[in-house]
């Protein structure tokens, strides 16, 4: 389903802060709440952002910037 991305939306996006680097947590001990992205290069040893999420999410609202490119107005798929 299409949406309408008004730029000033947009905008609003991308002032989101980076979370604090305090927040990080070996991926195997993060829990259900926290944002999963992985800081650094994956491996045994990876460690997540560990920022606070809303329910049923992954990552926290700065990395999804990261991850998802934002839909551009008027581009036809």
């Amino acid at each position: 389903m299409n949406q309408l991305v008004r730029m000033s939306q947009i905008g609003e996006a991308d002032a989101i802060a980076e979370p604090s680097a305090a927040l990080r947590v070996p991926f195997a001990q993060s829990g259900a709440f926290v944002c999963k992205f992985i800081i650094g290069e994956p491996n045994d040893q990876a460690i997540c952002c560990g920022a606070p999420v809303p329910d049923g999410k992954s990552w926290c609202a700065f990395h999804r910037r990261v991850v998802f490119e934002p839909a551009r107005p008027g581009r036809i798929r």
